[in-house]
């Protein structure tokens, strides 16, 4: 159970959110959907605590995420961001492997059985060869691989994902979210992922946020009776009315209205 409880937060003098107020229960998998600016990366980090709220409080099974260990928050998410660090300077397999730092000495390197787990992953993801590369010497769709393998190997209860497929192409973005899927369905693990294409959204995810004008204004889950026409609704809503949106044979599509 995740709960927001009249969480405020604004940079400086532009306010984001206001009294966010609300509770997801049950989910597998949760899409994050809004328009460009509307707070989606915003709400994503004061979820995993990289942002504090200016008030209110926020909640995982009825603990206070602020006050959890670092530890016990690295437990709790693991997280991809939607920017990759071009500053590192290391190899693949020690990166990924940098996802259970939290769980040995900070000095200690990791093992030969970390090892061979990272590089189970990486051949899971098809990404084996890139094992020895350096990570700063990747493309960005590559990155984005790598740092969902390090993800995965945290092995954190809820994966955190700010626009996954961004800048991927339209074969890789099934692929990386069709795993995810699989990933999920073998694992008691779930998933937190913002996306602007509703069409993917609906394909891979179970619930939806809708964040339009900094408000959740709208949470559908598919197991809610009429699911289809609230999400047909409030998709048509976050585009300003000026799409129009069908749902047939459990896929989303959107025509662009003449405007």
């Amino acid at each position: 159970m995740i709960q927001f409880r009249n969480v405020s937060f604004s940079y400086r003098d532009h306010m984001v959110f206001e009294d966010l107020n609300f509770s997801l229960g049950d989910f597998k998998s949760t899409a994050i959907l809004g328009l460009n600016g509307e707070g989606k990366t915003t709400f994503l980090k004061l979820l995993l605590s990289l942002l504090k709220p200016e008030k209110g409080k926020i909640l995982v099974n009825d603990e206070d995420i602020q006050k959890l260990s670092d530890q016990k928050r690295a437990q709790l998410f693991s997280y991809v961001p939607q920017e990759s660090d071009d500053s590192l300077n290391m190899s693949v397999i020690d990166f990924i492997c940098m996802g259970k730092i939290s769980q040995r000495s900070f000095f200690l390197g990791p093992d030969e059985n970390e090892k061979q787990d990272a590089l189970k992953l990486l051949k899971q993801l098809n990404c084996e060869a890139l094992s020895q590369r350096d990570i700063s010497a990747l493309s960005f769709g590559q990155k984005r691989l790598i740092y969902l393998a390090r993800a995965i190997y945290q092995d954190a209860k809820i994966l955190v994902m700010d626009e996954p497929v961004a800048s991927l192409d339209l074969l890789k973005q099934h692929d990386l979210l069709s795993y995810l899927k699989r990933h999920l369905e073998g694992n008691d693990k779930q998933l937190i992922f913002s996306i602007h294409d509703p069409c993917l959204a609906y394909a891979y995810a179970d619930t939806f946020l809708f964040f339009k004008g900094h408000e959740l204004f709208d949470i559908v889950k598919k197991t809610d009776p009429g699911h289809e026409e609230k999400l047909t609704r409030d998709i048509a809503s976050l585009y300003e009315n000026k799409v129009s949106v069908f749902l047939e044979y459990g896929k989303i599509s959107l025509e662009l209205l003449n405007h």
